[in-house]
């Protein structure tokens, strides 16, 4: 952090002056820019008053050149204690009540204490603030609070705009109260010591009633306008302490929480500057909304308030621009314009550095702007409008109403939180169970995920699923084969006349290897057979071995008799070099060949249509049981997706298969009529609302955290898959908090995961969520006996600690993907260092230092991008390396974002 100059200059003074107790320095400079110094040093004995000036006349001017000298007072410590000179006491930040006080404060950080952190309470008070008049500001509170209550919260509307009063007419208040907070300040302000007041907090409010709305919106007006009232607004003072040491604004706060225990408050201030305003911004305000017109004029006074308010860091401050008359692209790159000066005013004013997204360090200034550019364009129906809020016009005030709304929730989580006594037992008793659906042992009705793509991929039409390694290919295809009463439930009764079959991959032990399909291939094309072929005898026999079908007897069975005898005296035990015969015999001899067609024409679809059944064929492993070399996949496959062509052509309706193949494999494919299976196919991808199910699912696997969870952001289990992705999301607040602090690139939590877990082709790896979240735990235990100061208490893992969580899970997708891909592994190791965002000749060079040999530069960088490894980014002309595989390959993320 780059320090003020007053801060650097009182630190040179007294490095110079000030070595033992009785010495000290005191610099005020005034707000026309007048230095006054006092010094009381043991240096200034025996020196004339002349000396002493000379002195300290040529440091000021080396250091401070600019500055114009006022009172300068050099003493020593004698000199001092005879005038009864003392030590200035430490700054209050109490104390600064009037704009006056703001100022003073602001031209002097050097007379600054650390502000510590605002302590944490409810209710949160946000103030509506404008420099200038005529902005929206009162109609937009008038439709935020409203949002507000319709979405379950207390709200109380306060006006404090008491030169210009009007929020009771804005919102239409009948009946209006007896008083407002004017007689209710100026009681209090005259009221002799030790008599009751006779205006009581419950007679200056009253109810808004708001249709179908789940909280309450109270309102406290100015007053009645009369000229009683115009009297005691003249007489008032906003810095009137009463009761000893208390504010109006305190007793009222105080006073209106015992009445009606409200969730927010809601402050209509005075514009410009003036006591009312300094009032609701200095004293009252957690938080302001400033509204501002796109003006130089309205610039400039919003700049000054910045300027003003850079000694209060942890006031939030957030800006709207309303109303804005032209909201195109044109229009809006003006109002974007003023809105980052204003920002980097705040970073300027306060000496922080908003920039960094990763570091959690970064991450703790209230005074942060939310990332979004809020704006309310100029709306007729709303111009022309007695009353508020104007119903169909509440899209532009809802995302003001989100950020008042996020910042209460993080309040409620945080006072929950820090009254948990058992917090670690909390995080300790986090699970994040890897859905491992081959596991019998495991309840998939609690972990297994239902996505988007399920309906389409129970669809009878569906048979190819598509997707990278870690998707969720697997779980599914074990889902239907270990896991059958969890798939029913799932599938909402479509499925209760299915039976589910393994026609290739591990759930079945006695299969085929690697070698045995190796053998296979060379068999058949020594015999100018086809795998079409094969892949029809080799579902007969997983048919027969599954007791799917029995042969016929009699004369329906002669013609399956030869068949019969070549399945019925192959060993019951695993796989063994008479199965492989077997298939070969079946697929290389033509007669043979036609009797299994037959065979699973009448046997097993007749049947299954006699029976109103559906079988279901599922194939999996495909890319781990053919070896590309020698085209055995690309045969072999192709000759699978053959065998569903010649079904369909059959019209063997009950019979459906389910192949599970990944993307790139499917993509390399080439066969004639590949189209046939456009429309028939689905590629596994997580949607953000799945993902976020999915880690709520796997994080209340603890009783403790579901506890938390239904006492402050209740969604019930078996809802999961209904609930709105608010919902979900502010459930998993209290996990990993609603945002990552740092400015106007402040990302969501939520958002973050997600993105970090996706790579460039926006497959998005639940596998990782489970690891991200292990290391996460891991690293948040790590903090345990540590002061509660040092991480934020509205969540259980920190920042920091789902960073650790990131970098396991990249290390762990890098291994995976050099396991898929083991040709590019020394590609890969090349990126060590190397940085994530690469120009075109950067990534050239590792190529052909590590991969020149495998394809030219073009299409190998294109491969690298239908893989989710990289994207080229056309604005800075560079490609950008997936997050998810930056940490594991160990590559320098600067310009990464």
């Amino acid at each position: 952090m780059q320090e003020n100059w007053q801060v650097l200059l009182k630190q040179q003074i007294k490095n110079q002056y000030v070595h033992n107790s009785p010495e000290w320095v005191d610099i005020n400079i005034s707000t026309s820019g007048l230095l006054n110094l006092t010094i009381v040093s043991e240096q200034f004995i025996n020196l004339s008053s002349l000396q002493r000036k000379e002195q300290i006349s040529n440091l000021l001017k080396s250091q401070v050149p600019h500055l114009s000298p006022g009172f300068i007072s050099l003493y020593t410590p004698q000199e001092a204690d005879s005038l009864n000179l003392s030590a200035p006491q430490a700054f209050n930040t109490a104390s600064v009540q009037t704009w006056q006080d703001l100022a003073i404060q602001a031209a002097n950080p050097q007379n600054q204490p650390p502000i510590p952190e605002r302590e944490l309470r409810l209710p949160r008070t946000v103030t509506f603030y404008s420099f200038k008049g005529g902005v929206g500001r009162t109609t937009a509170l008038t439709h935020v609070a409203s949002i507000l209550a319709m979405r379950g919260l207390k709200v109380v509307a306060v006006d404090l705009d008491l030169e210009a009063p009007g929020l009771s007419t804005a919102f239409n208040l009948r009946p209006q109260p007896k008083y407002g907070i004017v007689d209710y300040f100026y009681e209090r302000s005259y009221l002799p010591e030790g008599v009751e007041p006779s205006i009581s907090i419950a007679e200056i409010f009253g109810e808004v009633k708001i249709s179908n709305a789940t909280g309450r919106l109270f309102v406290v007006p100015a007053g009645s306008l009369n000229l009683d009232y115009v009297s005691k607004v003249d007489d008032l003072h906003a810095t009137t302490v009463i009761d000893g040491d208390q504010s109006l604004w305190s007793v009222f706060k105080r006073e209106i929480y015992e009445q009606l225990k409200p969730d927010i408050l809601l402050i209509d201030s005075r514009t410009g500057i003036n006591q009312w305003g300094a009032l609701s911004l200095i004293q009252a305000a957690d938080e302001a909304i400033v509204f501002l017109f796109p003006n130089e004029q309205n610039k400039q006074g919003i700049e000054l308030l910045i300027q003003s308010l850079q000694g209060l860091k942890n006031l939030s401050i957030n800006f709207v621009f309303s109303p804005v008359p032209d909201v195109t692209k044109i229009g809006l790159s003006k109002v974007k314009q003023i809105w980052e000066s204003l920002l980097n005013k705040i970073k300027t004013a306060t000496n922080e550095n908003y920039e960094t997204d990763e570091s959690e360090t970064d991450l703790d200034n209230s005074q942060t702007p939310t990332e979004e550019l809020l704006v309310v364009p100029y709306l007729l129906p709303i111009a022309l409008a007695d009353s508020y809020p104007v119903q169909g016009n509440q899209d532009y005030y809802t995302k003001i109403a989100n950020l008042i709304d996020e910042k209460t929730d993080e309040l409620k989580r945080s006072n929950v939180l820090n009254t948990i006594d058992q917090r670690w037992k909390i995080i300790e008793s986090l699970q994040f169970p890897e859905v491992n659906a081959a596991d019998q042992r495991q309840d998939l009705n609690l972990l297994f995920q239902r996505t988007t793509d399920f309906e389409r991929f129970l669809d009878d039409t569906t048979c190819l699923i598509r997707g990278r390694k870690g998707t969720g290919k697997t779980a599914l295809y074990w889902l239907f084969l270990q896991h059958k009463s969890v798939a029913q439930k799932l599938a909402h009764g479509r499925l209760d006349n299915t039976t589910f079959l393994s026609a290739h991959g591990r759930f079945q032990e006695s299969r085929p290897s690697r070698e045995d399909f190796q053998f296979i291939h060379k068999n058949l094309q020594s015999n100018s057979a086809t795998w079409e072929a094969f892949w029809r005898a080799y579902l007969l026999l997983r048919c027969h071995q599954e007791n799917l079908f029995t042969f016929p007897k009699g004369k329906k069975g002669a013609k399956f008799s030869e068949i019969k005898k070549i399945i019925n005296n192959l060993p019951t035990e695993r796989w063994q070099s008479e199965y492989t015969q077997a298939l070969l015999l079946l697929s290389t001899n033509s007669e043979l060949r036609l009797i299994v067609k037959d065979a699973i024409d009448i046997l097993l679809n007749e049947e299954a249509k006699k029976n109103s059944l559906k079988l279901w064929f599922l194939y999996d492993d495909l890319d781990e049981d053919f070896p590309e070399l020698g085209g055995v996949r690309q045969q072999a496959l192709t000759g699978l997706f053959q065998l569903v062509q010649s079904c369909d052509a059959n019209r063997l309706t009950e019979i459906r298969f389910k192949i599970f193949l990944r993307e790139d494999i499917w993509n390399r494919l080439s066969f004639d009529n590949k189209s046939h299976f456009t429309g028939r196919d689905i590629i596994l991808q997580w949607t953000r609302i799945d993902f976020l199910r999915l880690a709520l699912r796997q994080a209340i696997q603890s009783e403790d955290f579901k506890h938390l969870v239904d006492r402050i952001s209740p969604v019930a289990f078996e809802s999961i898959d209904q609930a709105s992705e608010e919902a979900i999301d502010k459930a998993l607040e209290i996990l990993w908090g609603s945002r990552r602090r740092g400015g106007n690139r402040a990302k969501n939590v939520s958002r973050w995961v997600y993105e970090r877990l996706t790579d460039s082709s926006d497959t998005t790896f639940p596998r990782s969520l489970s690891i991200l979240l292990k290391g996460a735990k891991e690293q948040e235990l790590t903090y345990k006996g540590q002061s509660s100061s040092k991480f934020r208490t509205d969540r259980l893992l920190q920042g920091k600690s789902l960073e650790f969580g990131l970098k396991k899970a990249s290390e762990k997708r890098c291994e995976e993907i050099k396991e898929e891909y083991p040709d590019l592994t020394k590609f890969f190791d090349s990126l060590k260092g190397k940085l994530a965002f690469l120009s075109k000749e950067q990534l050239q060079t590792v190529w052909q230092e590590s991969a020149h040999d495998i394809a030219d530069f073009e299409e190998f960088a294109s491969f690298l991008s239908e893989i989710g490894i990289i994207e080229w980014r056309e604005k800075e002309k560079r490609y950008k390396v997936a997050d998810i595989y930056v940490y594991g390959f160990e590559m320098d993320r600067r310009g990464a974002v």
